[in-house]
C-alpha cells in the first residue's frame, strides 16, 4: 500500500474539518476525491504531505509514518499540484522546474535541466522553457506546475482542484495532460469538481461530506449505483445540472 490514512482528524480551532478519515491508495491507482466545498477534500490532501499538520491520526507512505520522514524528502516523493499553481514568478519556466531538483535531490544543474526539459516536453511546454512565468496563461502555468512536480520523479501525485482557477477554455488542456500522466502508471489522488473527468480517468471515486468519507467505490459503481443517500443527492445535482 503506497498510502494509508488512519483515523485522521484536523481541527483548526473552530471545529473539526476532518473527522476520523480512513483512506488507502494502492500503487498505480488513480483516485478522484469529490464533494461539496468545505467537505475536507483539500485539507485531507494537504495533510498527506504535511502542508497541514494532522490534529490526530496517522498517515503512512510506503508503510512508513510520514512524521518520521524529513519533510523535504517527503514532498519530493509526493508531488503536489495546487489550484493556484504556486510557481515562483521571479524565475523563468525551467528554473521553476530545476530549483527543487538541485536543492532537494542534489542534482547538478545540467542533469536537472535535462529532466526538466523532458517533463516540459511531456506537458507541451518545452518551447516555453526560457519564458518568464508572468507571460504565461493560466493553463500554461498549470502545465508547468505539473512538469515541475514530475521533474522530482515522485512516487505519487496529488492534485488539488487543478482546474478551478482556470478559464473554461483552458480546463481541457490541463485535464488532457493529467490523463497522459495517468497513462504512465503514476499513482494519483485528484481532488476535482470535474465529474466527467473523474468518471473517465479514475479507478475509484471517494465522496467526502462534512469531514468524513461517505462513499469509496470503483468508478462505474460510484456513478451508477452509489449506496449513500447523500451521495445520490450530490450526483443527482451533477447529472441534472
Amino acid at each position: 500500500m503506497i498510502l494509508s490514512i488512519k483515523n485522521l482528524k484536523k481541527d483548526f480551532g473552530y471545529g473539526e474539518v476532518l473527522r476520523d478519515v480512513n483512506f488507502e491508495v494502492e500503487k498505480g491507482e488513480c483516485v478522484c476525491v469529490i464533494g461539496s466545498s468545505g467537505s475536507g477534500k483539500s485539507t485531507m490532501l494537504r495533510c498527506i504531505n504535511l502542508l497541514e499538520t494532522p490534529t490526530s491520526g496517522d498517515i503512512y507512505f510506503n508503510d512508513v509514518d510520514i512524521k518520521t520522514i524529513n519533510v523535504n524528502t517527503l514532498r519530493s516523493r509526493i508531488g503536489m499540484v495546487f489550484q493556484s499553481f504556486n510557481l515562483f514568478n521571479n524565475m523563468n519556466v525551467i528554473k521553476n522546474c530545476t530549483v527543487g531538483q538541485i536543492k532537494v535531490l542534489k542534482r547538478n544543474k545540467e542533469d536537472a535541466e535535462i529532466e526538466a526539459l523532458k517533463e516540459l516536453e511531456r506537458v507541451g511546454m518545452k518551447d516555453f522553457a526560457y519564458k518568464d512565468i508572468k507571460t504565461l496563461s493560466g493553463g500554461q502555468k498549470q502545465r508547468v506546475a505539473i512538469a515541475r512536480a514530475l521533474s522530482m520523479n515522485p512516487e505519487i501525485m496529488l492534485f488539488d482542484e487543478p482546474t478551478s482557477a482556470l478559464d473554461p477554455e483552458m480546463v481541457g488542456e490541463v485535464l488532457n495532460v493529467i490523463k497522459q500522466v495517468k497513462e504512465t502508471g503514476m499513482t494519483m489522488v485528484i481532488v476535482t469538481h470535474e465529474m466527467q473527468f473523474a468518471r473517465e480517468v479514475s479507478t475509484r471515486v471517494v465522496f467526502m461530506n462534512d469531514g468524513v468519507i461517505l462513499e469509496d467505490l470503483p468508478t462505474e459503481e460510484f456513478f451508477t449505483n452509489p449506496k449513500n443517500e447523500r451521495t445520490k443527492e450530490f450526483l443527482k445535482r451533477y447529472i441534472n445540472g
